[in-house]
This record gives C-alpha cells, structure tokens and sequence, in this order.
C-alpha cells in the first residue's frame, strides 16, 4: 500500500540517523532488541562478547543495505546499567534506545548516561501511560535527544483510542491531566517518535498497523511499532514454533516488512539475534515502496535508500 500526505512531514535525525518523511523518502529505522531473553540471562564475558558480536554483525548489515540499524538496550534491572551500557557505548558510534518495563530502571540509566555524556546519542523506549512523577523529574533534568511516545490504550485500542492516549492521555495519565504527546515536549525532549502499541490478536490487533498513516496523517510526526510482539503473542506460532523454527522466521520476517508498507518510519524489530532475516526483508520493502513513492508521488528518494545501493 502507497500513501503519501498533505501534512507535512517531521523528519528526525540523530547522530545522523534520519526518521521519518514522506514513505519512501528515508529507509525504515530498525531497532534490534538486545540483553532481552534467556540467552541473556546472566552477563557474563561469554553472553558479552556474543552481544558484541551482534551488533557488530547487524551494522555490516546496515551498512551493506543502507537501512539504519540501531540498538535497542534492555535493561532488566538497575544492577545492569553500567554493564550493558559500557558495552553498547564501546561498540557503536550510532545513536540507541534504553528500554526497561520499569521506570525507575529507565530513569536510572538516564542518569548514567548524562555522566556518561551520552544523552545526544540515546532514544528514550518509552513514554507511556504509566509514566510516573519521579521519570518525568527525570527526564527533564536528564534529556534524551529522543524517545518514543507509546499510543496504547488499554480500554480502547481502536486507532481512535490510541491517538487519544497521545493527543488528550484518554483521562488515564495518572501525573498530568495532558496527553502524553505534551508530555514529551514539556519535558524538552524534541525528537519524538510515535509507536501504535502493539497488541494481540483478539484485542484489535490489525489497528497497530492502520494506526500507522492515522497517526503520520494526524500528528505529522514518524511512526513505528513492534509488531513482532503480535506474532509472538500468537497461541497456535508458539506451538508449531517448537518443532518448525523455519517456519516462525519467515512470518517474523513477513510481519515486519508490513510496517514500511503501512508508511511506517521505524521498527523495534525484536531480538537482534534476527537481524540476518530483517535487514533483506525491509530492504525489499523499503525498495518496493520508495520506487512506487519515486513513480507516483514524485518523492526524493535519499541518496543512501537501498533503492540505489541495492540494485
């Protein structure tokens, strides 16, 4: 599916990193999940030199297509910061997310990279319904140059309801009575970057992805997902996963190529250790869409868009 908009479009960039654009204009920015799981379970040498491996082995990947590939660091508890955060910031010059499902954690790693002198370079995963008095405190002292603004909504997960949650916090944002949009700006942070908030199958799962040019169209700002955590979530692929990995790759790698198909900017794509089945998937799709972008829209398409070094 090709869309371009009337409303003009924020491009983002970071450490020269570009989110955003008409579709087609700049290529999907892939976030790949690392620390997240039991391969992860303790850090030791042997689990941190297979992480550095990872991202090593992703930005060859990046660099040979064209499409950014970023790290998204999980933080699992507090105790962890200095040690994931060392590694990532000694392996890459590119910009980063810190994601933890606590916001104490989050908040405790922007410290850290404030002294680190890292914040120019981190993307904040995420601001969110539950964000709390002490993360907002937080951020404001400690600004990212970024972070991701999630539109979930639990009583109404419509594309309605998860622009609501952004644009007006859908009476559920606890600390302000504000959505979490303005949130996010009075708080100084000026790269903000959208994510439709994945759900399963059952809970109205096909908005994350036509929430998607909803929210270009709506808040002119980019957009992505996680849309792996549908597939994940998904009874019957966990099952048939067991005895046919082969088969959860290839759907992995199907449902995230339909985000740039949908005008998504981003993805948080899931564990890195996937990142050989990604890359050549979105660099299909990014292709397919900026070449029909080109043809009809009369979109630029970046000079460093796998639409010109793929050939």
């Amino acid at each position: 599916m090709m869309h371009s908009f009337m409303r003009e479009q924020a491009v983002v960039e970071l450490g020269g990193v570009r989110f955003g654009g008409q579709p087609g204009e700049n290529p999907t920015v892939l976030f790949g999940t690392l620390f997240y799981g039991r391969e992860f379970k303790t850090l030791d040498d042997k689990t941190l030199t297979k992480a550095k491996e990872y991202v090593v082995g992703q930005e060859s990947l990046s660099r040979e297509t064209g499409i950014a590939g970023l790290i998204d660091v999980y933080i699992k508890d507090a105790k962890d910061i200095e040690k994931e955060l060392n590694l990532v910031l000694d392996s890459t010059d590119l910009p980063f997310s810190i994601d933890s499902s606590d916001a104490e954690t989050r908040a405790a790693a922007l410290g850290w990279l404030a002294k680190a002198g890292a914040l120019d370079r981190t993307v904040y995963n995420s601001i969110n319904l539950g964000v709390t008095e002490d993360e907002i405190k937080a951020l404001e002292k400690h600004t990212p140059a970024a972070a991701i603004v999630l539109g979930y909504n639990p009583r109404d997960m419509s594309v309605d309801g998860r622009a609501d949650i952004l644009s007006s916090g859908a009476g559920m944002v606890c600390v302000k009575d504000t959505g979490l949009l303005d949130l996010a700006r009075d708080a100084g942070v000026e790269g903000i970057l959208l994510d439709t908030g994945a759900t399963p199958f059952g809970s109205m799962s096909a908005e994350t992805l036509r929430a998607i040019p909803v929210f270009k169209n709506q808040f002119g700002l980019p957009v992505g997902c996680s849309i792996h955590n549908t597939l994940e979530s998904w009874s019957w692929m966990k099952e048939h996963r067991r005895e046919h990995q082969e088969a959860y790759d290839c759907a992995d790698a199907a449902a995230n190529s339909m985000v740039p198909l949908m005008s998504g900017d981003f993805i948080v794509y899931g564990p890195i250790s996937s990142y050989g089945r990604i890359f050549p998937s979105i660099a299909f799709a990014d292709k397919l869409v900026a070449e029909g972008s080109a043809d009809y829209f009369g979109v630029k398409v970046s000079d460093s868009h796998p639409y010109f070094k793929l050939e």
